[in-house]
């Protein structure tokens, strides 16, 4: 029997990726796109938690709640629901950057190897056509990328069409938002009118669309790796060096920074790319660093010998005192330290903010609190001890992310650097007492 559209694509992606056998954090708003997504998924060997984010918007938003926890305990599939802050701005950015870090702090607590979202190749078409109506380039012509860092979308190349009918062929029931048909956000605006009006000229404009997000992937693709070749004294990771950079031409300038704005920000344009590249030009002589926002939390740093983009956490003057299991809030960040009932049968990486330790010789209390110069740290592997500003210099964290970094010390001794590495001192020699999770609240 040959199987239905969706359910190919799908198992052809968990192929191409190797994904099979992995637990991912799927977001669930219980709509057809992911309903289904999530029904196809559930008969294969990947882990799933279905995560619904309840932003609270609209009146039928707890029931939609209700439906999706329903949905997950008829087929045994674990749920994890969380609610947007009461002054979430009512805009489609500050909706999308809320559900993608509540989904990456779902994918934290439980461990969980990437994320799943449920976009279409639909979906695909009205961005990239949205991205050049706002004025994009070749990079913004790709469109929506089927994988990015620990992000996956296995449906991308499904029509809107394949997952309705397998909707209604399985008799799944999905949710039906409301808000979709309003034309006053810009997503809807382009779904119900711009899209159909285009039709009338061409009955493919869609599949031209996704064509052409295709041919600019390519094209990318070897710009790409041309200026990787000629570049490679420019860049370090994020970091610009400045004296080789303002060796370049103009050209080249403009898409390394292109290419450096795209990483923090979703929506960005020629003319924020230009005020970035005369912000250096002015700075790039001088010795004492020079900042430019770009969003609330997005900053361009340049001084003369480089330049980065970095996004910037709230500094916070108070320490939180541990003398046990529980919960310590800094700021807007959770650490949960809790004891460890069975070992990991693999211990997480540092970069996912989880660590298994032996606190067995440790003395209380330990405290969690912002990075001191005086504090020392005796990194993984290591038999002595050096000073943290080293380690981090050596991690490659910029000065401009320490002064906000969090730590776990005893007293100027650091034990635990989330995401970025541990103390020798609690390490495991054979099986952990605690585990620890650190978490963006």
């Amino acid at each position: 029997m040959q199987q239905e559209p969706v359910v190919l694509k799908i198992k052809n992606f968990l192929d191409k990726y190797k994904l099979h056998g992995k637990k991912f954090v799927i977001g669930f708003s219980g709509g057809f796109d992911s309903m289904c997504t999530l029904d196809i998924l559930s008969r294969t060997d990947v882990q799933l938690i279905a995560a619904h984010y309840n932003h609270g918007w609209r009146i039928e938003a707890d029931t939609e709640e209700q439906h999706c926890k329903e949905f997950c305990e008829i087929r045994g599939i674990e749920f994890y629901s969380g609610h947007a802050p009461e002054d979430l701005k009512h805009t489609e950015t500050a909706a999308r950057e809320a559900r993608y870090n509540f989904l990456e702090q779902v994918r934290q607590l439980y461990n969980a190897d990437g994320i799943i979202t449920a976009h279409n190749s639909d979906d695909n078409a009205e961005t990239v056509l949205y991205r050049i109506i706002k004025g994009t380039g070749i990079s913004g012509l790709k469109g929506i990328q089927p994988v990015r860092d620990n992000i996956y979308r296995p449906i991308l190349d499904c029509t809107r069409s394949e997952i309705e009918t397998y909707c209604k062929t399985h008799n799944l029931s999905p949710n039906i938002d409301s808000s979709n048909s309003d034309i006053k956000y810009n997503r809807n605006l382009i779904r119900h009118k711009i899209l159909p009006a285009m039709e009338s000229i061409n009955q493919e404009v869609k599949n031209s669309i996704n064509k052409l997000s295709e041919l600019a992937k390519l094209d990318e693709k070897i710009i790409n790796e041309y200026i990787e070749q000629i570049t490679r004294n420019v860049l370090d990771n994020n970091r610009i060096i400045i004296p080789e950079f303002i060796k370049l031409s103009g050209a080249l300038q403009q898409k390394i920074i292109y290419n450096l704005v795209s990483k923090y920000l979703d929506e960005y344009d020629l003319k924020k790319i230009k005020e970035c590249l005369a912000f250096i030009s002015d700075n790039c002589q001088n010795n004492e660093t020079k900042k430019k926002s770009l969003t609330t939390d997005i900053w361009l740093a340049v001084n003369k010998h480089e330049c980065i983009i970095y996004k910037e956490e709230p500094v916070y003057s108070n320490e939180i005192l541990i003398n046990g299991c529980g919960e310590f809030k800094l700021g807007e960040n959770v650490l949960v330290i809790e004891e460890c009932i069975k070992a990991p049968g693999k211990f997480p990486e540092d970069k996912t903010g989880i660590a298994y330790v032996d606190l067995s010789k440790i003395v209380y209390p330990l405290t969690l609190r912002q990075g001191r110069n005086n504090d020392t740290i005796k990194p993984l592997g290591m038999n002595g001890s050096m000073l943290l500003k080293k380690y981090l210099s050596g991690r490659r964290i910029t000065q401009y992310k320490r002064k906000n970094l969090p730590v776990l010390a005893c007293e100027n001794e650091i034990l635990w650097v989330p995401f970025v590495g541990l103390s020798s001192n609690i390490a495991v020699n054979s099986i952990p007492t605690h585990k620890l999770y650190f978490l963006a609240e």
